[in-house]
């Protein structure tokens, strides 16, 4: 069983952060999830140990609160600012890596934007978020389990067999098998540009949920235009009516 790292910022979101721990740990096990970085021996380049950690996970949990993207250091510098943040080297590890990467929303924070986050972190703006809410937590937790399930165990997706409600969100299923699985059929060189594929992933992901990402990237490795992409990834959504909204949102 593969891992998940999460990465948060002590005083922008420590209490989520704990509380997001227990809750995964209780579903996946404590071997499974990892929130802080075990102590560094002294000599040792602490970046060189933090790119090992997030190398062994298989998706990364970003807890972004609302002093997430201004917090400051000691000095009144900007934490993001500085290369050798530990929460900066994390994500930028991960990111560089290709690692699965999920924004988690808390305390009503929004998204960054692309122009506020140094080079190594932009491509966290186009990563699709969950929001996780005081009122709403259980359920919120819910989701993201299910999102989760096939990076940490793909041959045993949760839900993949429950009966669903037409239009609703769906995360596990033919989608998670997607993510976890190999598939059939020879890879080609794809011309699909990284905007498209992020669009394509914004769109599938209001049906499928944050694994949309995912289900895009490795079914763009095996289609030649934009078109092919949308309705290769279309079959991954349950209902034909949510279906046909897909395609039409790619048209746009």
């Amino acid at each position: 069983m593969r891992s998940i790292f999460i990465n948060y910022r002590r005083n922008d979101s420590e209490g989520e952060a704990g509380r997001l721990f227990d809750d995964l740990a209780s579903r996946f096990g404590d071997e499974s999830v990892f929130m802080d970085v075990a102590a560094i021996e002294p000599g040792r380049d602490f970046r060189k140990a933090i790119d090992q950690s997030v190398a062994n996970c298989s998706a990364l949990l970003a807890i972004i609160g609302l002093e997430w993207l201004e917090a400051k250091d000691a000095s009144g510098g900007r934490r993001l600012g500085d290369p050798n943040d530990f929460v900066r080297i994390e994500l930028a590890s991960a990111l560089r890596r290709d690692i699965p990467v999920v924004p988690v929303l808390v305390r009503g924070a929004k998204m960054p934007r692309v122009d506020q986050l140094p080079d190594d972190l932009k491509e966290l703006a186009y990563r699709n978020a969950v929001e996780l809410t005081h009122a709403r937590w259980k359920s919120d937790v819910q989701v993201l389990v299910r999102a989760l399930q096939p990076f940490i165990d793909p041959s045993h997706a949760e839900g993949a067999d429950r009966q669903k409600e037409p239009g609703e969100t769906r995360t596990g299923g033919p989608a998670a098998q997607v993510s976890g699985e190999a598939t059939n059929g020879a890879a080609v060189a794809s011309t699909i540009d990284a905007q498209t594929m992020a669009r394509v992933a914004e769109e599938l992901a209001v049906f499928i949920g944050p694994i949309a990402e995912v289900v895009v990237k490795r079914a763009a490795k095996r289609c030649t235009s934009a078109k092919d992409l949308c309705a290769m990834v279309a079959q991954e959504i349950e209902f034909e009516l949510d279906r046909a909204k897909f395609l039409r949102s790619c048209q746009n």
